[in-house]
């Protein structure tokens, strides 16, 4: 009896032993097969960690997260972080502080911005996976028809935007003499969101929210802020050299893709998008900045988080290293395009990043980058500042737009103090 015994009790440390760890992934829902590229990589270095990845469609993702973590719950085990909203996660007992898991070694890589984001209150929240930067797009066919010189194509040497609105104003064409330009001089590609719109006020030395990211009053109506503000009024309403309601992405570059805009303000993955339009030849220039003021561009995109109360953290950890690894941040630019958090990625992706395009945007993440400010309230700042930049691209007067947005603002940023 007692050998039997003995025999059942070698039997279960045996299992245990070999019982893998099952770890629970909620991810970005983007196709399967290529997310499961990097998953399975990892699963085969690790065969003792099976991975159970959810993807989730962008526009159900972050609802998708508040729910599943709340009640402190230990799955997911790791979950995608959108980087401006890692305080939110962080002041919420959300997210497992990763300073004793990763050194200063380990972090070095990363760009400057990217771990600003990634930390919160002085702790290490979530470790960056991709980045992201803007810069001015221009038709060279339509600058060669109207005998405008070409903006720069070098890395650091930009317009002033007030050389840009000179331009605009010469290239927003109307053909047919209807009344309505059949070329735009300017498309800013986000037309509402802070994420492109920000800079404008903090290339002018403006602040955007409190130190502390728990105030807008005084902020949002500055000198630099409202200066900023009349400066993209006139755009739509008062040099009326760029359209009103394009509120999608994808329709702005179809605009400039098709020649219905000379220049177009847009992110880093409209360099690949735009190789759909076959007869478009254009440029890009570094991202332009107001006379007198300072050089700013947006940067910033996804991260990797841990659930704080997962029961399986070691295991969690090395998915975080492997997924956000040099090796797996450039396999992923191969797979979907985007841009490697870390800059020792690019040393594996050196044919492609040579390109003029992209030294330029590698340029702007290394020197002029500035992140989206930090605040646990980030999801009601954007809201509401999205209102607030439609209302006034559509006329309405900047000033009593932006008091209305303090208001509204600090009163949703009263909830976390």
């Amino acid at each position: 009896m007692k050998k039997i015994a003995l025999f059942l009790l070698v039997v279960f440390f045996a299992v245990i032993g070999f019982a893998k760890t099952n770890l629970e992934v909620l991810w970005m829902g983007w196709p399967t097969d290529k997310v499961m590229t990097l998953v399975n990589e990892f699963q085969a270095a690790n065969p003792d960690i099976s991975v159970d990845v959810q993807l989730v469609p962008y526009t159900q993702l972050f609802q998708t997260i508040e729910v599943r973590l709340s009640g402190n719950s230990s799955t997911p085990d790791v979950f995608i972080v959108d980087g401006p909203l890692n305080p939110s996660y962080a002041i919420r007992g959300n997210l497992l502080a990763l300073d004793e898991y990763f050194s200063e070694e380990e972090l070095e890589p990363f760009f400057d911005s990217s771990i600003e984001t990634a930390t919160f209150d002085g702790k290490l929240y979530s470790i960056p996976y991709t980045t992201s930067s803007v810069g001015l797009y221009f038709n060279k066919e339509i600058f060669d028809e109207y005998g405008i010189p070409y903006p720069p194509e070098t890395p650091g040497e930009r317009l002033t935007w007030e050389e840009v609105a000179e331009i605009a104003k010469k290239l927003t064409i109307d053909e047919n003499g209807d009344g309505t330009p059949d070329v735009w001089g300017l498309i800013i590609e986000q037309i509402d969101r802070p994420y492109q719109l920000l800079p404008l006020v903090q290339s002018l030395g403006g602040e955007v929210i409190s130190p502390d990211g728990l105030s807008t009053a005084g902020y949002l109506t500055s000198e630099e802020f409202l200066k900023a503000a009349d400066f993209y009024w006139n755009l739509f309403n008062g040099w009326k050299v760029s359209p009103q309601g394009l509120n999608n992405s994808s329709i702005s570059r179809e605009y400039f893709g098709n020649g219905k805009a000379a220049m177009m303000l847009g992110a880093d993955w409209n360099i690949n998008r735009l190789a759909e339009f076959e007869d478009l030849e254009y440029g890009l220039s570094p991202h332009p900045y107001f006379e007198g003021g300072i050089a700013v561009t947006p940067t910033g995109s996804w991260h990797v988080g841990i659930n704080a109360n997962t029961k399986n953290v070691a295991a969690s950890v090395d998915f975080v290293k492997f997924l956000t690894s040099k090796e797996a941040l450039a396999e992923w630019n191969q797979l979907f395009g985007h841009l490697p958090a870390r800059q020792d990625s690019y040393d594996l992706l050196e044919e492609e990043f040579s390109k003029p395009e992209w030294q330029i945007l590698l340029y702007e993440m290394d020197h002029t980058a500035m992140a989206r400010p930090v605040t646990p309230g980030f999801l009601q700042y954007e809201l509401i500042l999205r209102e607030t930049f439609n209302s006034i691209h559509y006329g309405s007067d900047p000033e009593q737009s932006l008091k209305d947005a303090e208001t509204r603002i600090d009163r949703e940023l009263r909830k976390f103090k």
